[in-house]
């Protein structure tokens, strides 16, 4: 029998007309590492508020089927005693964050357990270190930014070592090099104490290095389920828009072409040790051919004068909670910009500069040349749009339709043109199904796309996104991706705060690379992805694609391929033909 065991489960929220979940059947076993992942709204979320119980006793709703979990029914024990056993990080860590200060919070759990003092402060002190946020103890949970909270409701749950963790996107706000050290975190975990870890994620590349199973929902329903490489080579995944590791992509191209490779990789040094058997005795890597730097994105095709000029501006949450240290920053018309760098880097501070939300200690931001210090967020709204990374933040009215046309009615739209901008967002965006449910039931990469399709639809000039595919599934990662291409192609002004490098390198975008409250870098996607000193300041880990040429670099490859078009390209003129 497995530690969790799920028969027959159905569910629906209160007043839905459809069931989230419709007839799961699923045995996990005590040490397993499991990925769950599927397109958005599938019911991975729902199906985890099962295993801690906070369905059926926080949410109401109609549960039926059976699931057991560590031996115990859930509808028959409260969510605190399930808590003993699973711990469950949300995906939005400020539902989880109760005390004013870090150390407390994650001091919290412990002392309902009744730790004694020198097991909760060996705890703690483990916790922080392993979350990497050691040195943020002291600090006003309130002062945090994104990804330090989702660190922090991490190290919160690491403390009461549950023997079941169950984590819905956790790294979707951290910066590469945290996700990377908290995925290690959860193997060594899973490996050496046994924890059962089920994990939801979009984030394949790095995720599925560690899973022993991956688990595909769709519509309520598991869809297929096996191991990683089962999963990922069969192309009912790649037909539901989950996203394919990078690795696996470039595996199954050359495999198509005949190319003679073992199993499907899952890291960068399996495959490269792959690629190097099929290498000739004496390989001759073609000489790349020069390119202009515009094409990579550092130049816009609408540029004549500076549209955004930021100079010299600092700001600070408190006396000891510097966020912005001396930025300075041009952006012309029509450039696309990806503003990248580690958790508190300041990243978000500096956007919310440019609608007015925060104002400069010191410093000035000019828009089209005029200081934007006495104008009024809501003038500012009409030209700049922003969305927060935190779709909650930003989410009030009733359902979906009232929120995109709410900007719309206060800006003074006509009727007929109203009702054609929310048409078009809600089919941009794929929620038109969602038009009169309440933002509040959908999930959070559904929210998300409800608070995208609220400041489009208004069409402003300056677009600011922050973390706009955080929630999101491949597909619609690969729409978001089109959609800003067609802003670029109208001139429009595009900036996306962003740890996405797979995202990025996709898009290629001019990238502007933060650390410590200021620019350390700034250039082309090329540029910035090769830069190893700035991207390890910044803890930008580079795409997988680029580490595996690093590995093939002592072989005499470049280390600039990011992509895999670009990587099959370089490999079909070097390696052994196939027979």
């Amino acid at each position: 029998m497995g530690i969790i065991e799920v028969k027959d489960l159905h569910y629906s929220y209160p007043n839905s007309k459809e069931s989230a979940l419709k007839g799961i059947d699923l045995t996990i076993n005590r040490g397993e590492f499991v990925l769950l992942s599927g397109p958005s709204g599938c019911g991975k979320t729902t199906f985890s508020r099962t295993l801690n119980g906070l369905i059926p006793h926080f949410y109401n709703g109609e549960l039926t089927g059976k699931v057991t979990v560590a031996g115990m029914d859930i509808t028959e024990h409260q969510t605190h005693e399930l808590a003993k056993n699973v711990g469950l990080i949300f995906q939005n860590p400020d539902n989880q964050i109760f005390a004013l200060t870090v150390e407390k919070d994650v001091a919290f759990g412990l002392e309902n357990q009744g730790k004694s003092r020198k097991e909760m402060y060996e705890s703690i002190e483990w916790a922080l270190k392993t979350a990497g946020i050691n040195h943020l103890r002291d600090r006003g949970t309130h002062e945090l930014s994104g990804g330090q909270k989702q660190r922090l409701a991490i190290s919160s749950i690491l403390a009461m070592r549950p023997e079941i963790l169950v984590l819905d996107e956790p790294t979707s706000f951290l910066d590469p090099l945290g996700a990377e050290r908290i995925f290690k975190v959860l193997g060594d975990l899973n490996k050496e104490y046994e924890i059962t870890v089920i994990l939801i994620e979009h984030r394949m590349d790095l995720a599925a290095q560690y899973a022993d199973r991956v688990v595909i929902f769709n519509d309520g329903l598991i869809s297929h389920q096996g191991t990683p490489a089962e999963v990922f080579m069969d192309e009912k995944t790649r037909q539901l828009g989950v996203g394919i590791p990078k690795i696996v992509d470039l595996y199954r191209t050359l495999k198509n072409d005949g190319y003679h490779l073992n199993s499907p990789p899952m890291t960068p040094k399996s495959i490269a040790a792959q690629l190097v058997k099929l290498l000739p005795a004496k390989v001759e890597i073609p000489k790349k051919k020069e390119h202009d730097p515009n094409l990579d994105g550092l130049l816009g095709t609408h540029m004549q004068s500076p549209l955004i000029e930021i100079e010299d501006v600092h700001y600070a949450y408190s006396s000891e909670v510097q966020a912005l240290n001396g930025v300075s920053l041009t952006i012309h018309k029509g450039e696309f910009i990806a503003i990248m760098g580690e958790n508190g880097a300041g990243k978000t501070t500096l956007v919310k500069h440019l609608n007015g939300l925060l104002r400069p200690d010191s410093g000035r931001i000019l828009i089209e040349g005029e200081d934007i210090e006495k104008q009024s967020v809501a003038g500012l709204a009409r030209k700049v749009g922003l969305v927060f990374q935190n779709p909650d933040d930003q989410l009030f009215s009733e359902n979906v339709e009232e929120e995109i046309s709410f900007a719309l009615k206060n800006f003074g739209f006509e009727e007929d043109v109203i009702a054609k901008r929310v048409d078009w967002g809600l089919n941009l965006l794929d929620i038109a199904k969602y038009k009169e449910s309440s933002p509040f039931v959908l999930s959070g990469g559904e929210r998300k796309r409800v608070a995208l399709a609220s400041v489009l639809a208004w069409d402003p000039d300056i677009v600011v996104l922050d973390e706009p595919t955080i929630g999101q599934d491949h597909g619609q990662k690969e729409r978001l991706m089109h959609f800003l291409m067609q802003l670029r192609t109208q001139g429009k002004t595009t900036i996306i705060v962003t740890h996405d490098v797979e995202f990025v390198t996709e898009c290629n975008p001019r990238i502007v690379l933060m650390a410590g409250g200021n620019v350390i870098a700034d250039g082309s996607v090329k540029q910035i992805m090769t830069n190893m000193e700035a991207m390890k300041q910044a803890s930008v880990a580079p795409p997988e694609i680029a580490k595996v040429f690093s590995i093939l670099s002592e072989k005499g490859f470049p280390r600039d391929i990011l992509d895999v078009s670009e990587a099959i390209n370089m490999l079909k003129t070097v390696l052994e033909a196939p027979e």
